[in-house]
């Protein structure tokens, strides 16, 4: 037979994630102290993010929204957020383009100019 499946406390999953997310550790250290394996934290943390999306869905019909408004304002967060995402993404390829640009050949720089003009920047 298999052990017993342990249970851990929601502030134990919040800290971990917590801890994995910002950055201060990594899955795999977070899931060494906690004695698990790395999906642990994975599947804690995309519990974590399914709990809170219901809490704000909860709160936006509370404060008097249709379950279908509410539903479309998160979709709406999501998209917003994503896009965010991706702005800053863009935003980090630039500046490295543009250090790259500065200490480049002539041709690289045409290159670079080129591929920084289409890119928006």
């Amino acid at each position: 037979m298999g052990k017993p499946k342990r249970k851990f406390s929601s502030d134990t999953k919040k800290k971990a994630v917590d801890d994995y997310v910002s950055g201060r550790k990594s899955a795999a250290q977070v899931a060494a102290e906690n004695h698990v394996s790395v999906s642990n934290i994975y599947n804690w943390r995309v519990q974590l993010d399914e709990k809170a999306k219901n809490q704000d869905l909860s709160e936006l019909e509370a404060g008097g929204r249709s379950r279908e408004d509410a539903k479309f304002i998160m979709e709406l967060k999501a998209e917003r957020d994503a896009y965010q995402k991706m702005v800053g993404e863009q935003a980090v390829m630039l500046e490295l383009l543009k250090k790259r640009l500065r200490s480049t050949t002539s041709q690289q720089w045409s290159e670079l100019t080129g591929l920084i003009e289409t890119l928006g920047g």
